[in-house]
């Protein structure tokens, strides 16, 4: 895979989640924010060889921990590990079932996202609440019922995002170079 293409990808998909994606933001329904993050990951995910699909997952996860908007607590710190942590568990998800699902349909990018940002809240809602249990921690004070709303009404916004998203990186794998597999059942190059 070439670092440039996915820093270059980084960097438009934090961008269109920091700022951009506030322009799509649907204020008569509970200001639901698409993002495309998950998309880059699942494609990540589906074509990169494991080792390095984890590591460049983590590393996304870890900038997205880090951008402004996610993971800020009070007083301007950052907390690193929710969305690093869930963009792990959505990779290992994603590298059991990519030999099942027909990767080159943008139909299981789309879900797959979707599913991504249904996994990466969830894994943000434990830290949170792990960390809320914690007695120098002040209590958690958003969340619940409406929370749970939200995430599922981001989830499907950004499975609808990934459509279009998942179309131009589906029509740019040949600048990815991801390796193809080995073999006489190799289907793609």
């Amino acid at each position: 895979m070439r670092a440039y293409v996915a820093i270059i990808a980084t960097i438009l998909a934090l961008a269109f989640d920091s700022s951009f994606g506030g322009v799509l933001t649907l204020r008569s329904v509970g200001s639901i924010t698409p993002l495309a993050m998950p998309c880059l990951l699942v494609f990540i995910a589906l074509f990169a060889p494991e080792t390095v699909a984890i590591l460049v997952t983590l590393l996304l996860g870890i900038l997205v921990d880090l951008s402004p908007g996610h993971g800020e607590l009070s007083g301007g710190a950052h907390l690193i590990g929710p969305h690093a942590l869930g963009f792990l568990i959505t990779t290992f998800l994603v590298l059991k079932i990519r030999n099942i699902v027909f990767r080159r349909r943008v139909l299981t990018i789309a879900s797959l996202a979707a599913i991504a940002v249904i996994i990466t809240g969830a894994t943000e809602a434990l830290v949170l609440l792990i960390r809320g249990i914690l007695p120098w921690t002040p209590e958690i004070t958003s969340g619940g019922f409406s929370g749970l709303i939200k995430l599922f009404g981001t989830a499907i916004y950004s499975g609808l995002l990934a459509v279009p998203l998942g179309w131009c990186l589906l029509g740019t794998i040949g600048v990815w170079k991801f390796h193809s597999p080995t073999g006489r059942r190799a289907t793609w190059r």
